[in-house]
């Protein structure tokens, strides 16, 4: 390939939460766009797959609930890369529980995936970066207005973006982006759903007016994501702290969330929720 098929070509990537959803389509986009990248996530048969449809790329397992594994992650992303250009963070767990059922366990089963992890996979790659490097973290529209069942979530991921800031500040020689996205299907976010808790909340989420009609698409968004960043990597002097991506058109109606519930269902009768 020529450099205007890949225009990414010599630049090292890890994508993490490359075994599905958005972080698998942005993981795939930018293989191939060129770049070297490292596909990491918790499932070998998903990353696998994942490489060889991109055709390129490293598949390495990881938990990022578990601390070392972070540590042993970005060791061998660097023994792969050499430096890092661009780190990518798209893992992220969710159950939607309501506070008063919320437990210890509960909460520091999200926090280990979706604040601890990222902190210590990026605090880890920081020394293996190059130049210019680029960290973008996936975060969700529901901060600042969190959803009936979905608080600790939210919180997680408010907690996310001040570690986010608490990075820019400690480490102003990084460009990190905050990547914000909302209500998108294809991805995982909704694995762990309760159907029947979703049937008493999303009535909820309807009158607040939180639930679009029309909903992103996972392959879209991650090439979305993955395009903009590129174009971060191509511009050195630019500094893309926040980039916000949201369905667009109409909120939903009552028709729609039957049919979101419908769905809802029927994953967790095949066993795919």
């Amino acid at each position: 390939m020529d450099n205007a098929e890949a225009p990414l070509a010599g630049r090292r990537v890890l994508v993490v939460g490359a075994s599905a959803g958005i972080g698998r389509a942005a993981a795939q986009r930018l293989a191939a766009r060129g770049a070297d990248v490292v596909f990491s996530g918790r499932r070998q048969d998903r990353l696998d797959e994942a490489v060889q449809t991109a055709g390129r790329g490293h598949a390495v397992v990881v938990d990022v609930s578990d601390p070392a594994q972070c540590t042993r992650l970005v060791a061998t992303a660097a023994e792969h890369l050499g430096a890092i250009d661009l780190l990518v963070f798209a893992a992220g767990i969710s159950r939607i529980v309501r506070l008063r059922d919320a437990d210890a366990e509960e909460w520091q089963r999200l926090l280990a995936t979706n604040l601890i992890g990222p902190a210590l996979v990026i605090t880890a790659a920081i020394p293996h970066l190059a130049p210019d490097a680029v960290v973008a973290v996936l975060s969700s529209e529901s901060v600042g207005m969190p959803f009936p069942g979905l608080v600790p979530y939210s919180a997680s991921k408010a907690a996310l973006e001040e570690l986010i800031q608490g990075l820019r500040v400690e480490h102003p020689e990084v460009r990190f982006c905050r990547v914000t996205v909302g209500s998108t299907e294809g991805t995982e976010f909704a694995r762990d759903f309760d159907p029947e808790v979703a049937g008493e909340l999303f009535p909820e989420w309807l009158a607040l007016g939180r639930l679009p009609a029309q909903l992103m698409k996972a392959d879209e968004l991650g090439a979305t994501v993955a395009d903009a960043l590129a174009v971060a990597l191509a511009a050195p002097g630019v500094d893309c702290h926040d980039i916000t991506l949201r369905a667009p058109g109409r909120v939903s109606t009552s028709d729609d969330v039957d049919g979101m519930l419908e769905n809802i269902d029927r994953a967790a009768l095949e066993g795919t929720l």
